[in-house]
C-alpha cells in the first residue's frame, strides 16, 4: 500500500510558469532558459525556453526539485523548491561573465541546437561593434555576413537569401511585416539600433506560424523599455543622430521605449551644393512602445513606428538676358518625393493556467509614396507676358488591417504545441497619376485642364490563414518539429488556397555532432515591380489577381552541426530550392514608374536555387565573430519563350562564391576592435553584344540592340575590409563612446555599376566597319570611406 502511494506521489506531475527578465532593467528575456536537475542518474534531460514576450514553462514532478534558469551572459540562478501544485515563479537573472547558458535541446527556435535548419541568431554583440559605414549601425548589413544571405551592390542595405530576390524576405517588426525596409535608396535599413533587442533570420525550414514569402524570414524585435529606472541614449554620426529613452511610467508595472533618428543636414547638405547638385535629401524614423503589466496573467503592449524619407530637386533656369532689357525669362522646377511606413500594432498576453499562452495583435500597416512635379514658366516681352504652369502628382500606397492570435501550449516537458490565426484585409493602391496644366496669355486663359494620366484603382486582398506545429523530443537525442499552414487569399472574385506542409528534425549522434533536415513549402501573395537593382521608392506592391498566380517553393535542407565546446560551432549545410510561377519582366519590358497593364509585361515561369553553407563561429570569450562560406546557384526558366527563348539563365542575384569574416576583440573595458571582410563573385546583368541599324517603311534609320541571352554577363568579383575601433570611458552618469571606422579599408573599385558603350573601328576612307565591339565600364560608388560617431549613454 506505502509502495503504491509513493509511486502515485513520484508520478504526480506540477507546473511551473513565469517571467524571465533582466534585473536591472526589467526587460524580458527572449530564448532564455530554465532545466529541471534529475538526479536521475541518465535520465533525458527536461527544460524550457522562454517566448517572445518572456514567458515560459516546465512541467516536472512534484516534490523537492532543483532547477536552473540561465541566459548566455548572465549569472545562473539555481532554486531548491518543495513543489506540491503548479507555482509560478517570475526570475530575475543578473548580467555576469556567464559564458553558456542551460542547452535546452528542442525548445530553441534558431541556432545550433535547435530542431530548425538554416536557422540563425544574430549576436547583438556583432550589432553593436562591427565596423559602420558612415558610422550607422546596420541590422540588414550585418545579416548580410551571414552564409546564404548577400547583399545589393556595395555598401547597400538589400539582403537577398539563397537565390531569392528583396519581395521573397518577410521582415517582421514585431511581428508585423514591413513593405519599405530601407532609407536613402537602400544605403540604410529602417531599423533603429538601440530599439532593437532580438534578430532571428529562417532561411532554411519556417516554423508553421510564418507564411507569405518563400526565401526568409526576419524577426526583428524591439525593447520594452526598463522597469526600475530612467535611462537613455544620445549618438551623433557623420550623417544621422539617434535618441533612445526608456524608463519606468509606473515602477515594476508600466514602462515606455522611444527611439528616433534624422538625417542631418551640417554635413550631407554642404556636400550637395560642393558638387552642384539641385537638391536635397533628409530622413528619420521613430520606434515607440509602451508595456504595462496588469498581472502575472495578463500584460498589454502599444506599440508604433513611423518612417518618412523625401527628396527635393529645384532647377532655375531663369534667364534675365541683360543684353536686351525688354525680355525676361523665368523657369523653374520643383519635384518633391516622399515615401515611408506606418505601422501601430496593440498586443495582449494571457496565460490561461500554467500551460496555454495566448497573444492576440491588432495591427494597422501603412506605406506610401507620392511624386510631384511642378513646373513654371513665365515669358514676358515689353508688356505682353504669358505664363504656363504644369504640375504632374503620382502616388501609390498600401494600407493593411491586421488581426491575429498565437497560442503556445506545453502539455508535458516534451511537447511544445503552437498554433494560431490571422486574417488581414489588404488595400493596394498601385498607382494614381494626374496632370494639371495651365496657360495663360495677358489676361486670356488658353489651356486650363486636370487629366487622369493613370489609375490603377483599388485592389483589395482578403487573405486568411491557421497553422499549428510540435516541438517535440524523443529521448535524449531525438527532436521533431512537424507543422502545416493553410492560407487562402481571394481577390478579384478568385480565390487562392494553398497546403503548406513544413518539418524538421534532429538527431544527436554524441559527442556535439548533430544531424538535421528539413522541408518547407512556402507561399508568396504579394510582388514587387521593380525596374532596377537597387531600392527605389518607385518599386510598386502589386498582389496577385485573377491572371497572376500566387508563387510557391519547395525546400530541402539537409545539414551537420558540431557544438566543439569553448564556445566553438562549425555547421555544413545544404539546400535545394524549387519555384513555381516566379515573375520576371518580358524581354523588353519595363515599369518605371508606372503599373500600368503591368499584368502584361510580366512572365510566370519556374526558379530553382541550390548551394552548401559553411559557418565557424565563435561566441564566446573576449574574441568573438564567425567565418563563413557559400557555394550556391541560381536560375530561372520560362517554358513559354517570353524571356530567353524558353531556355535556362542566371538569375540576377545568382553569385557562385560567397566569403564573409567577422572578428571582434576586447582588449579590456575601454577599447574594443572589430573588422568585417566579404568577398563575392560578380552578379549578372544583360547587356547589349552588338548594336545594327534598320530602316522603317519611311526610309528612317533606327539604331537597335542585340541581346544574345538573358543575363549574358557577369560582374567582376567584390572584395571590401572594414575596420572599426571603439573607446569606452564610465562618466559618473553612464558612458561615453567614440567609435572610429574605416570602410573599404584598401580602397578596392569594386563593380558596383556598370554601363556599356557601342565601339566600331572602320577602314580607312570608308564607312566599312572593320572592328566593333561592346566596351563595359565600371562605376565603383563607394571608396575608401572614414568615419566617426559619438554615443553618450545615461
Amino acid at each position: 500500500m506505502m509502495a503504491a502511494v509513493c509511486s502515485a506521489a513520484f508520478a504526480q506531475k506540477v507546473t511551473v510558469s513565469g517571467y524571465i527578465s533582466d534585473a536591472g532593467s526589467g526587460e524580458s528575456l527572449i530564448g532564455a532558459g530554465v532545466v529541471y536537475n534529475n538526479p536521475t542518474p541518465g535520465a533525458p534531460l527536461v527544460g524550457a525556453v522562454s517566448n517572445n514576450y518572456g514567458f515560459y514553462t516546465l512541467s516536472i514532478p512534484a516534490g523537492k526539485r532543483s532547477l536552473t534558469w540561465s541566459f548566455l551572459g548572465y549569472k545562473d540562478v539555481e532554486q531548491t523548491l518543495d513543489l506540491t501544485r503548479d507555482t509560478v515563479i517570475n526570475v530575475r537573472l543578473e548580467i555576469g561573465t556567464q559564458l553558456s547558458a542551460a542547452v535546452v535541446t528542442a525548445r530553441k527556435e534558431a541556432g545550433l541546437h535547435s530542431t530548425n535548419t538554416g536557422a540563425l541568431e544574430v549576436p547583438q554583440n556583432a550589432l553593436e561593434s562591427m565596423p559602420a559605414l558612415f558610422g550607422e549601425k546596420d541590422v540588414l548589413k550585418s545579416l548580410q555576413y551571414l552564409p546564404g544571405v548577400q547583399g545589393g551592390s556595395t555598401g547597400s542595405s538589400g539582403v537577398y537569401v539563397r537565390g531569392g530576390g528583396p519581395d521573397e524576405n518577410l521582415i517582421l517588426l514585431d511581428d508585423i511585416p514591413l513593405y519599405s525596409v530601407n532609407h536613402m535608396f537602400g544605403i540604410f535599413s529602417v531599423f533603429t539600433p538601440e530599439a532593437v533587442k532580438k534578430v532571428t533570420l529562417f532561411k532554411g525550414s519556417f516554423p508553421a506560424r510564418y507564411g507569405g514569402r518563400l526565401s526568409s524570414v526576419i524577426d526583428v524585435r524591439t525593447n520594452d523599455g526598463n522597469m526600475k529606472e530612467f535611462h537613455g541614449l544620445v549618438s551623433v554620426g557623420m550623417l544621422s543622430d539617434r535618441v533612445h529613452l526608456e524608463g519606468p511610467i509606473v515602477r515594476d508595472q508600466t514602462s515606455f521605449s522611444v527611439s528616433g533618428r534624422v538625417l542631418h543636414t551640417f554635413l550631407f547638405t554642404p556636400v550637395l551644393r560642393a558638387f552642384k547638385v539641385p537638391a536635397n535629401y533628409w530622413f528619420g524614423d521613430i520606434n515607440g512602445k509602451i508595456t504595462h503589466r496588469f498581472s502575472n496573467d495578463d500584460r498589454l503592449i502599444a506599440s508604433v513606428y513611423h518612417g518618412r524619407d523625401r527628396f527635393l530637386v529645384h532647377y532655375d533656369n531663369s534667364n534675365d538676358r541683360p543684353y536686351d532689357p525688354d525680355v525676361v525669362s523665368k523657369e523653374d522646377t520643383d519635384a518633391n518625393m516622399d515615401w515611408g511606413n506606418t505601422v501601430g500594432a496593440l498586443r495582449w498576453n494571457h496565460a490561461f493556467g500554467s500551460k496555454l499562452f495566448a497573444n492576440t495583435t491588432l495591427a494597422y500597416n501603412h506605406y506610401e509614396m507620392d511624386v510631384d512635379v511642378r513646373y513654371n514658366n513665365t515669358y514676358k516681352y515689353k508688356s505682353n507676358e504669358s505664363q504656363e504652369r504644369m504640375e504632374v502628382s503620382y502616388d501609390s500606397g498600401i494600407n493593411d488591417v491586421d488581426l491575429k492570435i498565437d497560442f503556445d501550449y506545453d502539455p508535458v516537458p516534451e511537447h511544445l504545441i503552437k498554433f494560431g490565426a490571422e486574417y488581414v484585409y489588404h488595400n493596394f493602391r498601385p498607382q494614381t497619376a494626374t496632370l494639371k496644366e495651365k496657360e495663360t496669355a495677358g489676361k486670356e486663359t488658353l489651356i486650363d485642364t486636370t487629366m487622369n494620366m493613370a489609375s490603377g484603382g483599388t485592389l483589395i486582398g482578403h487573405e486568411a490563414s491557421v497553422y499549428i506545429e510540435d516541438d517535440f523530443v524523443i529521448g535524449q537525442r531525438l527532436s521533431f518539429n512537424p507543422g502545416v499552414h493553410i492560407s487562402m487569399f481571394h481577390t478579384q472574385g478568385m480565390t487562392y488556397a494553398s497546403l503548406q506542409p513544413r518539418f524538421s528534425g534532429r538527431v544527436d549522434v554524441g559527442g556535439g555532432v548533430s544531424i538535421k533536415a528539413s522541408y518547407a513549402r512556402m507561399s508568396q501573395y504579394v510582388h514587387l515591380l521593380a525596374s532596377t537593382d537597387i531600392s527605389l521608392p518607385t518599386d510598386l506592391w502589386v498582389p496577385i489577381t485573377k491572371d497572376i498566380k500566387p508563387e510557391t517553393s519547395d525546400q530541402f535542407s539537409l545539414g551537420t552541426y558540431w557544438d566543439a565546446g569553448g564556445g566553438w560551432e562549425f555547421s555544413l549545410e545544404g539546400y535545394y530550392k524549387d519555384m513555381h510561377n516566379v515573375l520576371e519582366y518580358k524581354d523588353g519590358m519595363s515599369v518605371l514608374i508606372t503599373s500600368s497593364g503591368w499584368e502584361g509585361k510580366v512572365a510566370m515561369g519556374q526558379g530553382r536555387a541550390y548551394g552548401m553553407e559553411l559557418f565557424i563561429q565563435k561566441k564566446t570569450g573576449n574574441t568573438t565573430g564567425w567565418l563563413g562560406y557559400t557555394l550556391a546557384k541560381s536560375e530561372r526558366r520560362f517554358p513559354d519563350g517570353s524571356i530567353n527563348r524558353g531556355d535556362w539563365f542566371p538569375f540576377k542575384y545568382d553569385r557562385r562564391h560567397d566569403i564573409s569574416l567577422v572578428v571582434n576583440h576586447k582588449f579590456n573595458d575601454r577599447i574594443d576592435i572589430s573588422g568585417s571582410w566579404k568577398f563575392f563573385t560578380g552578379g549578372v546583368t544583360t547587356l547589349t553584344t552588338r548594336e545594327f541599324t534598320t530602316l522603317d517603311i519611311n526610309q528612317n534609320t533606327h539604331e537597335n540592340d542585340y541581346v544574345t541571352s538573358r543575363g549574358n554577363y557577369r560582374l567582376p568579383p567584390s572584395h571590401t575590409l572594414n575596420l572599426g575601433v571603439n573607446f569606452h570611458k564610465k562618466k559618473r552618469r553612464g558612458e561615453r563612446i567614440w567609435n572610429i571606422s574605416l570602410y573599404n579599408a584598401y580602397n578596392s573599385m569594386n563593380p558596383d555599376f556598370v554601363y556599356k558603350d557601342y565601339t566600331a573601328e572602320y577602314e580607312e576612307g570608308t564607312y566599312k566597319v572593320k572592328r566593333e565591339g561592346i566596351e563595359v565600364t565600371k562605376i565603383t560608388v563607394l571608396p575608401i570611406l572614414p568615419s566617426f560617431s559619438y554615443t553618450r549613454k545615461f
